[in-house]
């Protein structure tokens, strides 16, 4: 993976996880101190200094939830306006499918892990950026594109 432009944004790396062929969301703590307060997101964070957003996602997933899919598939970066950071970002999108390793879990950040079917995603708070990551890894895999079911 390519990655340009550090000076003008920070990156982070956010990971589309499939449970049982149902999209795993993060009920984000409700603090104003964090980007999407309150809101489902996808799991994920800040790219530290060092890694590449391999690493920055295996780490993030870890941290988050204590488990480690079998694989990632690094997917494609969105580049977006941050409203907490006031300043350009670029998301690096995977995805991989945790049903096997489901149930050792043990949720760290956040108030709540959810899976939910694409149908539903439609009537939560979801950061737009995610929103449309989501729309995006949906279509693609319905026209089978994407490695992960």
């Amino acid at each position: 993976m390519v990655r340009s432009g550090l000076n003008a944004r920070f990156e982070t790396a956010h990971a589309i996880l499939i449970l049982s062929g149902r999209y795993l969301l993060q009920l984000r703590d409700d603090k104003p101190s964090i980007s999407a307060p309150g809101q489902w997101s996808l799991f994920g964070g800040r790219i530290d200094g060092g890694e590449n957003p391999a690493q920055a996602i295996e780490r993030e997933i870890f941290e988050e939830l204590t488990i480690r899919p079998k694989g990632f598939v690094a997917l494609w970066p969105m580049d977006y306006y941050d409203e907490l950071e006031k300043r350009d970002a670029r998301a690096w999108l995977f995805s991989a499918d945790v049903t096997d390793v489901w149930g050792g879990q043990v949720l760290k950040e956040g108030q709540d892990a959810m899976s939910f079917s694409y149908q539903e995603l439609g009537g939560l708070d979801i950061p737009q950026i995610m929103r449309d990551a989501l729309d995006r890894f949906h279509s693609e895999k319905e026209q089978g594109v994407n490695a992960v079911s």
